[in-house]
């Protein structure tokens, strides 16, 4: 085994090693200097040479590194890629603290510059050292402004020159510019931007349309209203007229001009390689590989019409105009790109955990994360939907900044905390400490962290079962799902709900049900008096994304008298569909501001006349209700929002049967389960038990001549329930034993 300097002294002697091999190989390709610029193996060697330094952290190495080109710089004082070595050398010391070497960095390449002024890489590495010496001054806290803001000027300026002389230099730059967006570093953005607008105001010919793409590309990232009119020139060029039309698209769908997504389609219907690489990546993140091989085997118009349907399906769910979903996309993974973006070892980018769930969801609504010795990085996102509220959690253990997901919040805290330090015991209080504090932190993001985890060994195992679970329901929902929440200035916290119920004859319908708090509503006064203006949005999607059945009903509830505050105004809106599986959105709208959208759900609405016995939705209300839902023949059924109702009330539950021939009879039967762990549709293992009422079981027949939708309907005592959260299920057997079961949610209160 090696010890101390001997160490340094091997490692030190492996790396000039290295360093006179490169030496070696760059002078066998020695030429004039003016020529060198169009070689590219040359840039290869130097390019190599840049990272091998770069990767290394130790100051005594780099001084050997230095040693080795000064001596044979003294040989062959006038070869500029020995002095761009010698300046990389210098930059890298500068890097890991010797500031003082950005100086002599910038003398090397400066050198090199006039040694071979045709050269790009020698202003290009200028700049580099002009670049880092500005970062260093401007962005210390140094009282030298006007010494940072000279090093920033001669920066763009040499930057600016190396992208004159070979247009390919602004993909460099471009990676400056994305790097420093990732660094939250403004002022070198505008160095780069600066850069390319001098090498544009000079370039000339076939120069110039890749040096003002370059140029539109910062622009549009910077936020800067100039982006457009360099796309515009870019296209006016004439050099790619696929990819420029792509650019302008995503440009103006950014600021969000929605008429941009025509162009974007447009530039993907030339089939040119390049665009229709960009609107792949686009694509990437969200589609399956079905859908990515699809757009793959797809060419010109075939294409777009995929692209059109892909995006403007997720329009249509969401409630929102023609090409807002693609525009919230493509601002999302700007951000992603800049907030989230991982750089691994091989050159290879990836967005890490946080990136793919915010491409796919958003800005989350709430955020969480605690910091304590012993706790991984950790951050916890809620979003907020019609439905149960979806919670990540994420935690970086490979590396600082590679957050990834988890099932628990427990999962991030190092549970080996003080493992090797004291007892046992203490080491196990530790890590108990630790846990309940990164519950706690997470208090406002569920009300399951609002409850601690009882110390009994079975209470504690039931709540970490529950959180996990519904950690991984939420990742399995998460990453296999996108969605652009509609959002309205003013939330009116109203409650709604889709239910398949309310069918004719052979007709099944839906019933887009909602109720909106007495206290987020003002009355208007109309002709007959106090009126309620409410406007429903409704939209269904078939498996292909066929819109089957759309409503935008605009009312006004006369209700006789104002609402009160602690009252509800209820409403529903009927909608006739026909059988299968839908993707279905609503909304309910009070005023231009104010509103409250459902949230996205996968529907099944059953076959009358498929002879597979199925059930509509659960409606669970009491006699009381005034939220009323059509059940044949000029009956109603009252529904209660939320499935609240007062264990004095007593239950009202009805539910449509499909699939039973003509006087074919089911048997019918209602379950109870108190709501100790997640969903049932979960499949976790509920406590399932017959309602306690004699009335809770029963026997339906379909009547000859009476429709194809068959119905049942009982009405139960709650006086042996306690009060509390609980499922209700009713399970239903033809004659023939297939079995149907509908499930919903009673939250019961006393008295």
């Amino acid at each position: 085994m090696i010890h101390g300097s001997a160490a340094i002294r091997q490692r030190t002697s492996r790396t000039a090693a290295a360093l006179l091999l490169a030496v070696l190989q760059l002078a066998v390709l020695e030429m004039p200097a003016p020529l060198w610029a169009q070689n590219p193996e040359q840039r290869r060697l130097l390019d190599a040479f840049r990272e091998t330094v770069e990767a290394e952290a130790d100051p005594v190495a780099l001084r050997g590194m230095e040693a080795v080109l000064l001596e044979e710089a003294r040989l062959h004082r006038n070869d500029p890629a020995l002095h761009i070595r010698l300046g990389y050398v210098s930059l890298q010391q500068g890097a890991i603290g010797g500031s003082a070497h950005y100086d002599a960095a910038a003398a090397e390449f400066k050198w090199a510059a006039q040694l071979a002024g045709d050269w790009p890489y020698a202003w290009y590495a200028l700049g580099l050292a002009e670049y880092a010496l500005g970062a260093r001054i401007g962005g210390d806290g140094s009282s030298r402004p006007i010494v940072a803001r000279d090093a920033w000027h001669r920066s763009s300026q040499a930057f600016g020159r190396a992208a004159l002389l070979e247009p390919g230099f602004a993909l460099r730059l471009e990676e400056l510019a994305r790097r420093a967006f990732r660094e939250r570093a403004p002022e070198k953005v505008v160095v780069v931007r600066e850069a390319l607008r001098l090498a544009v105001a000079e370039a000339t010919g076939s120069r110039s349309p890749r040096l003002t793409l370059a140029f539109g590309r910062v622009q549009r990232e910077m936020g800067d209203s100039g982006a457009m009119a360099s796309l515009e020139a870019y296209l006016a060029s004439g050099e790619n007229r696929g990819l420029a039309l792509v650019e302008l698209g995503r440009t103006r769908l950014v600021r969000g001009d929605l008429d941009g997504a025509a162009r974007y389609f447009e530039g993907v219907a030339l089939d040119d390689p390049v665009g229709v690489a960009e609107a792949r990546a686009d694509l990437q993140p969200l589609a399956t590989e079905m859908e990515l091989a699809d757009f793959d085997l797809r060419r010109g118009a075939g294409r777009v019409a995929m692209l059109r349907r892909f995006w403007t399906m997720r329009d249509r769910v969401e409630l929102r105009a023609d090409g807002e979903r693609l525009a919230e996309h493509l601002r999302r993974l700007s951000v992603a790109r800049r907030e989230f973006l991982l750089v691994e070892s091989g050159g290879n980018e990836r967005l890490d955990d946080r990136g793919r769930i915010f491409v796919r969801h958003g800005e989350p609504d709430d955020r969480a994360s605690f910091s304590l010795p012993g706790v991984e990085p950790n951050e916890s996102w809620r979003y907020r939907r019609g439905g149960p509220d979806m919670v990540f959690h994420f935690a970086a253990r490979q590396a600082p900044n590679d957050f990834r997901l988890v099932e628990s919040v427990l999962d991030v805290s190092d549970v080996r905390a003080g493992s090797g330090q004291g007892s046992p015991a203490a080491a196990e209080a530790a890590s108990r400490t630790n846990g309940d504090q990164l519950l706690r932190s997470r208090s406002a993001l569920a009300p399951l962290y609002r409850q601690p985890p009882g110390r009994r060994p079975q209470q504690l195992a039931d709540f970490l079962a529950e959180e996990r679970a519904m950690g991984r329901r939420n990742i399995q929902v998460g990453t296999r799902s996108d969605s652009y929440a509609l959002r309205f200035v003013q939330d009116l916290d109203a409650w709604g709900d889709v239910v398949v119920a309310g069918g004719s004859w052979s007709q099944p319908e839906i019933q887009v049900l909602f109720a909106i708090p007495g206290y987020a509503i003002e009355p208007a006064t109309g002709v007959a008096g106090i009126v309620y203006p409410v406007r429903v949005g409704f939209v269904a999607l078939d498996s292909t994304g066929t819109i089957v059945a759309a409503v935008d009903s605009i009312s006004r509830i006369e209700p006789g008298d104002r609402i009160p505050a602690n009252r509800n105004l209820v409403g529903r809106i009927a909608v006739p569909v026909r059988p299968g599986r839908l993707t279905v959105q609503a909304a309910v709208q009070y005023g231009d501001r104010a509103g409250t959208a459902f949230g996205v759900d996968s529907v099944v609405v059953p076959s009358p006349t498929s002879g597979a016995l199925a059930l509509g939705d659960l409606l669970i209300g009491s006699r009381r209700g005034r939220l009323t839902v059509p059940f044949g023949a000029g009956g109603e059924v009252s529904v209660s929002p939320g499935g609240v109702l007062r264990r004095s009330e007593g239950l009202e539950l009805a539910v449509e049967l499909f699939g039973l021939r003509p006087s074919e009879a089911a048997a019918v039967r209602v379950l109870i389960a108190p709501v100790t762990g997640p969903d049932p549709r979960t499949g976790a293992a509920l406590a399932w038990r017959p309602f306690p009422d004699r009335r809770a079981e029963g026997r339906v027949t379909r009547v000859s001549g009476g429709g194809t939708i068959a119905r049942w309907r009982t009405s139960l005592s709650l006086g042996k329930l306690k009060a509390g959260s609980w499922w209700i299920a009713v399970l239903a057997t033809d004659m023939s034993g297939q079995e149907a079961r509908a499930e919903g949610r009673l939250e019961l209160l006393v008295p």
